[in-house]
């Protein structure tokens, strides 16, 4: 969350006595029409320039939030109550420009089941990435993996967890490579071949959705929610202000 303060004070100075009433009416538009400047700006910073997003979602674009607090104070923050998937505020914490270094990514709930509670202890310090060049992967209108799909991953992971050999009717059979689930386990024959992954299997049709990786994925510090607003601050309020100011005034005369 983040707190800026803006000193209006420079331009109500020569405010005659009988106007300082316009001036909390003044600064509270102020406020609102700031908040909405600043996060259509930061829209589209997510969308253009050299620090733009990958594929960035309906859900991340809309994220950065403002909330008017009174005439004198708002505050911004990033969105973090949604019901389904992950949480903005979460997943967007380590891209916030610092340094332009890197920091270690969120780990996402899928990422996050699948280490402590898919019933594969194989798994439990590996990373899972979507293998996003492979055929095998259902992309949504984003580019990204469809949500549909992580699902029925899960619910694929947790039949070979449980020993089952063989898929419902005409459905993929899912296995995780490594997979050591226990003396019952579902061993792949041709897993000894395969890299570490997360695989899906139709007869003779074997496809890649998921590489794991020993390490935690680095992402590349590029979200500047911070310093963006505070230049938008100082580059708009004032303008934003006095004109809100002149039509207050105006109906002071």
């Amino acid at each position: 969350m983040l707190d800026i303060k803006f000193d209006s004070s420079s331009f109500t100075r020569k405010i005659k006595a009988l106007q300082l009433g316009a001036i909390p009416e003044a600064q509270k538009k102020s406020l609102y029409k700031f908040g909405f400047l600043n996060k259509k700006k930061l829209r589209q910073k997510m969308l253009k320039g050299t620090n733009k997003f990958n594929r960035p979602v309906p859900l991340t674009l809309a994220s950065p939030l403002y909330k008017v607090l009174d005439e004198n104070e708002m505050i911004f923050f990033i969105r973090s109550n949604v019901q389904k998937g992950n949480r903005p505020s979460k997943y967007l914490a380590p891209v916030e420009y610092i340094t332009g270094g890197v920091n270690q990514s969120y780990e996402t709930r899928f990422s996050y089941w699948l280490r402590n509670y898919s019933g594969l202890p194989a798994l439990s310090n590996k990373y899972a990435i979507p293998a996003m060049k492979s055929t095998a992967v259902e992309k949504n209108q984003h580019g990204n993996m469809k949500a549909s799909q992580y699902s029925q991953v899960k619910k694929g992971l947790e039949r070979f967890a449980s020993g089952a050999q063989k898929a419902k009717g005409n459905q993929y059979r899912y296995f995780a490579v490594p997979s050591k689930i226990g003396k019952s386990s579902s061993r792949i024959s041709v897993s000894s071949k395969l890299g570490h992954g997360i695989y899906r299997v139709k007869g003779n049709t074997l496809g890649l959705l998921f590489t794991l990786s020993n390490k935690k994925p680095l992402v590349t510090q590029k979200f500047t929610f911070i310093g963006q607003t505070q230049e938008n601050i100082k580059k708009d309020m004032p303008y934003i202000f006095k004109s809100e100011l002149r039509k207050q005034l105006a109906q002071f005369k």
